[in-house]
């Protein structure tokens, strides 16, 4: 009869720990979620925080990148042209189809 009392004190004390861990993780998260709920100014401030450490190209480095993003859609339109026009030439000899 001991040992029963016994085993029902401890698995009391370990319902009470668990009991105790659960609230400590409730309390935890409560904490984290009034942390972010900082509101649309906290967020703007770090917006303007994150801008101020961005590189800025300079205009000379701004004008060779634009060159360089033309040619790149030049060349692919391009290509992309002589394969449909290629393949265009294609089924004309293989099916005898006239466009008008």
């Amino acid at each position: 009869m001991a040992d029963n009392a016994k085993d029902n004190r401890t698995e009391f004390a370990e319902n009470a720990q668990t009991e105790v861990k659960k609230e400590k993780k409730v309390q935890k998260d409560k904490v984290k979620a009034k942390e972010k709920k900082e509101g649309i100014g906290e967020y703007l401030k770090g917006v303007r925080q994150e801008m101020s450490r961005v590189i800025w190209p300079t205009n000379k480095e701004l004008g060779s990148y634009t060159a360089v993003v033309i040619a790149t859609c030049a060349f692919f339109a391009l290509g992309f042209w002589a394969v449909d026009s290629g393949f265009l030439a294609i089924l004309r000899a293989v099916l005898g189809i006239t466009l008008n």
